[in-house]
């Protein structure tokens, strides 16, 4: 009799152990897809970045002063690069908010990292103009709404983390200041 009921109690440990088991792996598959999701995606949209680096070739970084200093001039063909130029940085936020939901990296650091640079890259005349016409295209499933708030909170407040005011056209004032700091010999 008491080996019977041992034998049950065992039966019910085993059991229970399976099933804990079961679970642990399933919970294992949901954490292994969802970076699997967000290594795909990085690696398509790092292709597409990296294919319009190739493109812009050495071109881009008068490009881009043109976008700062006389946006309205652009060629499409500038416009073009200096999409991909704007576009790393939202992908790049795209990708750590996602790493967030998978509980890899903490949900600080994709809002820090929004708050540092949205100023950098969409603030100025040509990015503000290119988020305003391009982020309603794009649905929740591909720019989630916590980072869609979080970049138009940015631009409206014209604001880094710290809570400093800044102009209208945040990365050339930024580069004007370097050159300004630059002592002669």
């Amino acid at each position: 009799m008491n080996q019977e009921i041992s034998t049950r109690w065992f039966a019910i440990v085993t059991n229970l152990g399976v099933l804990i088991g079961l679970i642990s792996v399933i919970f294992q598959m949901q954490e292994d897809r969802n970076l699997l999701r967000v290594t795909l995606t990085n690696d398509f949209y790092s292709s597409y970045i990296n294919a319009d680096t190739m493109f812009a070739g050495e071109n881009l970084p008068a490009i881009y002063e043109k976008a700062l200093l006389d946006p309205k001039n652009l060629s499409i063909g500038e416009m073009r690069l200096m999409e991909a130029q704007t576009f790393a940085p939202i992908n790049r936020w795209i990708n750590l908010y996602r790493l967030s939901e998978s509980g890899i990296v903490d949900d600080t650091f994709w809002k820090t990292q929004v708050d540092l640079d949205t100023v950098y890259y969409l603030g100025n005349p040509y990015g503000r103009a290119w988020y305003e016409v391009t982020a309603p295209l794009w649905s929740s499933d591909f720019l989630p709404d916590e980072v869609r708030k979080r970049i138009e909170n940015n631009l409206k407040e014209g604001t880094l983390s710290e809570g400093q005011n800044l102009s209208v056209n945040y990365a050339k004032d930024y580069y004007e200041k370097i050159r300004d700091a630059i002592e002669e010999d």
